[in-house]
């Protein structure tokens, strides 16, 4: 009979222990990630003096014209709220992330001088267009180790338990900075190759190609 008590208290609490450590245990973030290749505008009303003006970065004497671009990265975090007692469990269930150029569009310039129209301008426009192609290709090419960065830091993120509602969003916005913050390294390496592979067709070699075609620069 003693044994029987033993083994019926040694179940219930395993039963016991089992469902408390259910309550805010860990599950897996669902990740979903759209991209956007961003609208191309092309900005004909300025001189190269002026769009080449307060650039953070070196520019091609030769250039004529120049594509502006970032891949920039955003987020719309769902939580799971879980409540037992007085405590409230926060859990990111759902995060839903935009990649691409959304935010600036790509501005393509082209000195104004050059008329639309004119085998100047359209040479101009085609060689700017291939930067164009080069940061559109670069966003889709590097959408899989996005994704394999955002796995990573999500997976070591834990739920967080609070005894106050109003601390909800606060947890969650410090997560959602904790993730953006980590992916920071991996964008500006990525605007790095991005600006690399353009700097392989602003050459003076190309420039002079780009000059044969046309007779009025």
């Amino acid at each position: 009979m003693m044994n029987k008590k033993i083994i019926l208290c040694a179940i219930l609490s395993l039963f016991l222990s089992q469902n408390a450590s259910a309550f805010c245990d860990k599950i897996a973030t669902r990740v979903q990630i759209t991209t956007n290749p961003g609208n191309v505008q092309y900005i004909t009303t300025l001189s190269r003096e002026d769009f080449i003006r307060n650039r953070s970065y070196k520019v091609s004497p030769h250039t004529l014209g120049l594509t502006v671009s970032e891949l920039t990265i955003s987020a719309q975090p769902k939580t799971k709220i879980e409540e037992q007692g007085n405590q409230i469990c926060v859990t990111l269930d759902t995060l839903s992330f935009k990649m691409g150029y959304e935010k600036n569009g790509l501005k393509v310039y082209i000195d104004k001088k050059y008329k639309p129209g004119s085998c100047e301008y359209e040479v101009i426009r085609e060689h700017e267009n291939y930067h164009v192609a080069v940061a559109q290709q670069a966003m889709l090419f590097f959408k899989p180790d996005i994704e394999d960065k955002i796995y990573e830091i999500v997976s070591n993120l834990k739920p967080q338990i609070t005894t106050d509602k109003k601390e909800i969003e606060t947890i969650v916005q410090k997560q959602y900075e904790q993730i953006m913050e980590q992916l920071t390294p991996l964008l500006a390496h990525i605007n790095q190759t991005i600006a690399k592979k353009n700097a392989q067709i602003d050459t003076p070699e190309s420039y002079e190609k780009t000059k044969a075609l046309c007779n009025n620069w």
